[in-house]
């Protein structure tokens, strides 16, 4: 027998026994299974996890745009937002009307100091169909005018959140934000404390609350506010704030 003939044999023989395999290509349901998986998550805070699903998703449905976004958002969510970018752009590239994509493409321009670039992408998601969208990109652009110093435009934008959704939290305490930037204690108080009342779990906006009322001279009702964010934030950096603020208040002569 011939030395070629041998080794047509010996790979028929592999191949029968399964020694070379073929990979078999996923099925949509796996497919599916898969991206949802990547999406819960991502709503769970677990954006290392959420990159890999997203990474394997993309081998069997490298055009779909929610994988691009959801990729880029876990990406975000561990602040590698230059590294978001490709797949942010890659989602809007593939779904330029969707405002969701745009507000996120946004948000990470906006860490990148491309405050030029995600003002459009915010004047683009304004021009979604889902209110949502709407209410989300006037939110982005009082944070993004809150970071170019023009407080006064940064409340008129949170003010339009507001006006579209009343309960909106992101929307209260980025207000509250601006009017403190402004010196506006009185109406920074009033909302922050709007938002205690929206959320009573936030440890932020109790002390935030808290320092306003001590600023306005009302140290035993901020106190309240500062030892409750305490509570809530005991072992993390807005427990320690409220705690030196304590302390700073308690020191302080009558």
């Amino acid at each position: 027998m011939s030395r070629s003939a041998k080794l047509l044999i010996a790979v028929g023989a592999l191949l029968a026994a399964g020694g070379c395999t073929r990979i078999k290509p996923k099925s949509t349901s796996e497919v599916l299974l898969t991206e949802r998986m990547a999406q819960v998550l991502l709503r769970d805070g677990q954006p290392v996890d959420a990159e890999r699903a997203f990474r394997e998703s993309l081998k069997s449905d490298p055009k779909n745009p929610e994988v691009h976004d959801g990729l880029g958002v876990a990406l975000m969510m561990q602040g590698r937002f230059r590294d978001a970018m490709p797949s942010l752009d890659k989602a809007v590239s593939l779904a330029p009307e969707n405002g969701s994509f745009r507000n996120n493409r946004g948000v990470a321009r906006m860490e990148l100091d491309q405050y030029a670039e995600a003002a459009e992408d915010f004047n683009a998601a304004e021009r979604s169909q889902n209110p949502d969208d709407r209410i989300s990109a006037a939110i982005n652009r009082g944070r993004l005018r809150q970071r170019e110093g023009d407080f006064a435009a940064a409340e008129t934008e949170f003010t339009n959140a507001l006006a579209r959704d009343p309960k909106s939290f992101a929307a209260m305490i980025g207000r509250g934000v601006a009017r403190e930037s402004r010196s506006d204690l009185e109406g920074a108080a009033e909302d922050y404390l709007a938002c205690v009342k929206l959320d009573a779990t936030s440890a932020e906006a109790n002390l935030r609350l808290g320092l306003c009322l001590v600023s306005l001279h009302k140290p035993e009702l901020g106190l309240r506010y500062l030892k409750r964010a305490v509570e809530l934030d005991p072992n993390g950096d807005t427990g320690a704030k409220a705690r030196l603020l304590i302390d700073r208040t308690q020191k302080k002569p009558a």
